[in-house]
């Protein structure tokens, strides 16, 4: 039986070849800058604030905290916003990997600047990086869709799929069990009717909720119809007028997911964003369609109660997730060039 191919070389005294480690480049072109930025800011943020600006220098985009964009009363601790610049860090790899850059990811990169909040590395641009790369044409379709559902089920083998990209990321997914959904539905009325009597909440969210928005915030169009009862989706406009908005009735069983991190600090929290938007990404090339039940976790004691239904580990992310029902507006984007700060 003939020697494997490494031991006869090694026999004959002929090294291995080596394997050449991606090289960094120099800078990155203006259309490269374009096509990254532009991917990024079709992040998911909460209430759309898009919490983000950007520096480049030389191969490395940073991502940094935009302060005047966070949300005071409705995200005390900075863990959504810090989810939203992760996932906006997460489209610059996949659109990174479109253009055939390897990436590299460091979080909080430089003590004497606590607002960069993650720094991608790019390296030498050679062919498109499978996985990710296949992903580049979800990031432009994907957005959150508020309206009823299908009553279809997720097979198997698609939730399988959503699991691992939420594995691959260092996370984990938990598909709630019907007892589970029963009790976080208790919780949901709780929560939305705290909502409602929360002055500083409500005005906060009156900055961003409602009315015909362009580019930023969520506008009337996208908020979906009112629920004619109680239902597992956020009605943003509860507490306000909006005469206009049709009205639904939504499924009675949605499926709901806790995206979960083993670690509670502000890493834990842009890996989570990280995960959750190639979550998203990946349910959208299934035709799937998902909001956010945000307010089960931006309290503590209803967080604690999540917590406690996936066994200790820190939830980061509600989704309700199936297949839509209606077509339901998308939400504006700044131009990236809003949020831009060149370096060299």
């Amino acid at each position: 039986m003939p020697l494997p191919t490494a031991r006869r070389r090694a026999d004959a005294g002929i090294p291995e070849p080596r394997r050449e480690a991606p090289m960094p480049i120099d800078r990155l072109t203006d259309d490269e800058i374009g096509i990254l930025l532009t991917a990024a800011v079709h992040a998911p943020s909460m209430h759309n604030t898009q919490p983000w600006r950007f520096e480049v220098h030389g191969p490395v985009v940073d991502v940094l905290l935009d302060e005047e964009r966070t949300l005071q009363f409705e995200d005390v601790s900075g863990r959504a916003t810090h989810v939203g610049l992760g996932a906006a860090v997460f489209n610059i790899r996949v659109a990174a990997a479109m253009l055939g850059h390897e990436t590299r990811i460091a979080t909080h990169p430089d003590p004497a600047r606590p607002e960069i909040k993650a720094r991608v590395y790019l390296d030498r641009r050679e062919a498109p990086v499978p996985d990710l790369s296949s992903l580049y044409g979800e990031v432009s379709q994907r957005h959150t869709y508020r309206g009823p559902l299908l009553d279809h089920p997720i097979h198997l083998t698609v939730r399988r799929e959503l699991d691992e990209a939420a594995c691959t990321e260092g996370t984990e997914l938990h598909w709630l069990e019907p007892a589970s959904v029963s009790g976080l539905e208790v919780l949901l009325r709780q929560t939305d009717a705290e909502d409602l009597y929360d002055e500083e909440r409500r005005q906060e969210r009156e900055t961003w909720i409602g009315g015909d928005r362009s580019d930023e915030g969520i506008a009337e169009r996208a908020l979906g119809p009112q629920p004619v009862r109680q239902s597992f989706v956020r009605d943003l406009s509860a507490g306000f007028d909006s005469p206009n908005r049709s009205q639904a009735v939504y499924e009675t069983a949605p499926a709901i997911v806790v995206l979960s991190t083993p670690d509670e600090d502000e890493d834990a929290w842009v890996r989570a964003g990280q995960a959750v938007q190639r979550v998203l990404l990946v349910a959208t090339s299934y035709k799937l369609a998902a909001s956010f039940l945000d307010q089960l976790l931006e309290r503590p004691a209803p967080r604690s109660q999540v917590r406690g239904v996936i066994g200790g580990r820190w939830p980061q992310m509600v989704l309700r997730i199936g297949y839509p029902a209606q077509s339901n507006g998308h939400t504006g984007r700044r131009d990236w060039r809003d949020s831009f700060d060149r370096w060299f």
